[in-house]
């Protein structure tokens, strides 16, 4: 691949999923527990956060995001670091977006730049979801996500006054749209917890409307860091979907 081809496609990918080499083990999907929600992160204790290796594809590097699973107040956080690189961690889930919309998450920032590098991302597929193989599968070898229709990442921003704007932007390398939505943000409210509730079918009519969601699928979820020349830290845990 060529210089210039490579920085196109870092660019277009940046606000949807990085993606360089993908490695994973067997595949499978997290399914929705009886209770109504979808763990991303693992509580089980013998595997915290990231639980089954084989529920998960790592996008990039392994060296462009340093995961770092520990215990915070008993509880099971993961501290992420971006690095010089894009890179992203997603785990396979299939979950109908009308049927469970609620998003939940604490995160913490760290240090790093003003817009925080790493991000929370989230996959669409509605049942005309394109076929397995994608640009992806073209351009890189292994496993790679699943088939998706669109996706959205949740940033933290540099000011607080971005928060709730968003962004859409059409196809891009892999032909897929992609929004950027902005949660929260500003260098005041770095170092502390916050907790998150998002309905996502309220972003993906605001990003996409007029769209019939009846259909549509939250595929996958994860955490994505682009590439940054300032190191960024964050925190996060208690990352789940419910109905």
């Amino acid at each position: 691949m060529t210089a210039g081809r490579w920085r196109h496609l870092v660019m277009v990918m940046a606000l949807a999923v990085p993606a360089l080499t993908m490695t994973a083990c067997a595949r499978t999907q997290t399914p929705v527990a009886l209770d109504g929600t979808v763990a991303i992160f693992s509580n089980d204790p013998a595997r915290p956060i990231i639980g089954r290796e084989s529920d998960w594809v790592q996008l990039g590097p392994g060296a462009a995001m340093a995961l770092t699973p520990h215990y915070e107040a008993a509880r099971p956080v993961l501290e992420v670091r971006a690095g010089n690189a894009n890179a992203a961690m997603i785990r396979r889930i299939d979950a109908p977006l009308l049927a469970m919309p609620f998003l939940f998450w604490d995160w913490r920032v760290i240090d790093g730049p003003p817009e925080h590098p790493v991000r929370l991302v989230i996959g669409f597929a509605d049942g005309n979801a394109p076929p397995a193989e994608s640009a992806l599968s073209r351009l890189f070898s292994g496993p790679e996500p699943p088939p998706y229709s669109r996706s959205l990442t949740l940033v933290w921003s540099a000011s607080a006054m971005q928060r709730g704007s968003y962004q859409v932007k059409g196809g891009g390398a892999d032909g897929r749209p992609h929004a950027r939505y902005v949660v929260r943000g500003g260098r005041e409210n770095r170092n502390r917890w916050w907790r998150e509730h998002l309905d996502l079918s309220q972003i993906h009519a605001l990003a996409w409307p007029g769209m019939d969601m009846a259909a549509s699928r939250v595929v996958f979820a994860g955490i994505s860091a682009v590439e940054t020349a300032q190191p960024g830290r964050m925190r996060i845990a208690g990352f789940r979907l419910s109905r």
